[in-house]
């Protein structure tokens, strides 16, 4: 299996201090999705359709939870191998708290809680 460069963030719950790399499957899909939320289309040269700019998604547009779902699953499909052998799917829910809208999207890979991304 390849080794791929291990991105947590340091403020990360479940960040391991001194990995560089790793061959975990779950953890190359959960890098995967923070890459493609973070890449706004068009910003990856020679592939204008790579990525969701999910803050973009969210706020600039009047999108629905199921039309957001349906991005992120395309998305997924398309730049995630690791989809053919693992089930993924995404689950959005909007809401308003202390005068602030947000999105959160959780991430499941075999019906298992991932990630959950915040937007606010």
């Amino acid at each position: 299996m390849i080794k791929e460069l291990y991105i947590r963030d340091p403020q990360d719950p479940n960040y391991v201090y001194g990995f560089l790399e790793h061959q975990d499957p779950i953890e190359s899909i959960i890098s995967k999705i923070k890459i493609l939320f973070g890449t706004r289309q068009g910003q990856v040269l020679g592939d204008v359709n790579m990525g969701l700019g999910l803050e973009d998604l969210i706020f600039e547009t009047r999108i629905n939870k199921l039309e957001l779902e349906e991005k992120i699953k395309q998305q997924i499909s398309i730049y995630i191998t690791e989809a053919s052998q693992y089930k993924i799917s995404p689950n959005v829910s909007f809401g308003t708290a202390d005068g602030y809208d947000f999105c959160l999207v959780d991430i499941y890979i075999n019906n298992e809680k991932v990630i959950g991304i915040l937007a606010k």
